[in-house]
């Protein structure tokens, strides 16, 4: 065979690459170079806003005024608590709320209530957050979380060397990232993981199913995982998950104590009455099936209905992708597209798990041998699904409808049709 035979497979395929990220689709209003140009617009006016906030504030040190990482300082004011006094105080609000106002990031005098809402598992992970200053374990907290994040979009799209190939940019200046940072929230964390989890599932099963155990911090995020992994018969991945979950929860409750857990079940009661079913200036900014309905006159019963419905029709469609390919691309997307249909209580940030199914279709479209790469229609659906937390974000004071499940429904019919054509 001649070395001209060897290497012209191995161009179609860089030709099929390039078509399907739209490299060649010249005037394309979303192909690659506009994607990385409106990426570094939007990213430029958050640093402006940024910069006009800190002017503002003297640098952020002007304690009339709030400051980023709202969020994190209730995991640092946890930390700090269960350090302290011991961890069972994290779950007062009184003790939090008065930790955070002497050292947090709320301005002086807000009335914002933060208490601690996570099982033990992640208390035992935010433990040594206090043992540095605030600002610095904000930073470095964001730094190695952003980290995990921005590797698993590189394994989902493919890209060989991603900072060179500028991927980081619309990475970094994606609306749920940027929304993410200001808050200092663990949703890059948890999106990061579980999308490492589906890559390394048909090869490292047991890693695998080690980094599916991790998501114990928050649990409602690993729902649809066993199913996934009953569904494509790792069984391996599945006793991995299973083994590290028990230990993950058997050392956290020896650390933090065992009334950690139903302090941690009674602030979940709490969540429950407070925000999904009441709370109504939350559901315009909570992009679920369940806010939905109660925005549009649904009573308590009806509205866990139309979740409880909209629920096990994503599971199902979930469920047919993970049977009909091997693709984990698509399986990643479908995966992270219903786990944030099945829970009744998603915040704007949280859409970083909407940044996996964005870069599960656009990595099946660049390995895509046909070719066929993202059509215009997909293309456009991306987009509107990558802009949703700005959307989202701004919804508690615009009061539009709720229109996120539509968005998720969407994006999940295309990677049922992406699977479909193929069967």
């Amino acid at each position: 065979m001649s070395q001209r035979s060897v290497r012209l497979p191995a161009a179609r395929s860089a030709a099929a690459a390039t078509r399907a990220t739209g490299e060649d689709a010249a005037g394309h209003w979303i192909d690659l170079a506009r994607v990385r140009a409106y990426s570094g617009a939007l990213l430029v006016l958050f640093c402006v806003l940024l910069l006009g906030w800190a002017w503002t504030s003297s640098g952020f040190a002007d304690v009339t005024m709030a400051r980023p990482g709202t969020d994190f300082s209730a995991f640092w004011g946890a930390s700090h608590l269960a350090l302290t006094q011991g961890p069972l105080h994290a779950y007062d609000v009184r003790q939090l709320t008065a930790v955070i106002a002497e050292h947090g990031t709320l301005g002086k005098g807000a009335e914002l209530i933060l208490p601690w809402l996570y099982p033990p598992t992640f208390l035992l992970m935010v433990l040594p957050l206090s043992l540095m200053p605030l600002t610095l374990s904000y930073l470095l907290f964001l730094a190695g979380t952003g980290l995990v994040y921005f590797k698993s979009i590189s394994m989902l799209t493919g890209a060989q060397h991603p900072w060179r190939q500028g991927l980081w940019l619309p990475v970094l200046a994606a609306p749920a990232t940027l929304i993410t940072i200001l808050a200092g929230q663990n949703a890059l964390l948890t999106a990061g993981v579980a999308g490492a989890a589906v890559y390394h599932l048909n090869k490292r099963p047991v890693l695998a199913g080690v980094l599916i155990g991790l998501l114990a911090i928050k649990p409602q995020l690993a729902a649809l995982f066993p199913l996934a992994l009953v569904i494509s018969r790792a069984w391996k991945a599945l006793a991995s998950a299973l083994l590290t979950t028990v230990a993950f929860a058997s050392v956290s409750v020896l650390v933090c104590g065992w009334r950690t857990v139903p302090a941690f079940l009674v602030n979940a009661q709490w969540v429950r009455a407070s925000f999904i079913e009441g709370g109504a200036n939350l559901w315009w900014g909570m992009p679920t099936p369940i806010a939905a309905a109660r925005l549009a006159g649904a009573s308590v019963t009806g509205a866990y209905a139309v979740q409880v419905l909209t629920a096990l029709a994503m599971a199902a469609a979930m469920a047919y992708v993970w049977r009909r390919t091997t693709a984990f691309e698509l399986r990643a997307a479908a995966l992270a597209i219903a786990t944030l249909m099945v829970s009744p209580y998603l915040r704007d940030y949280e859409l970083t798990w909407l940044g996996l199914a964005i870069a599960g279709l656009v990595g099946d479209g660049v390995r895509d041998g046909s070719g066929n790469g993202l059509s215009s229609c997909e293309r456009a659906a991306l987009v509107v699904a990558w802009l949703l937390p700005i959307y989202e974000h701004a919804n508690p004071y615009l009061k539009l409808p709720q229109i996120g499940p539509l968005v998720l429904i969407a994006m999940m019919a295309l990677v049922v049709r992406r699977v479909a054509t193929r069967v």
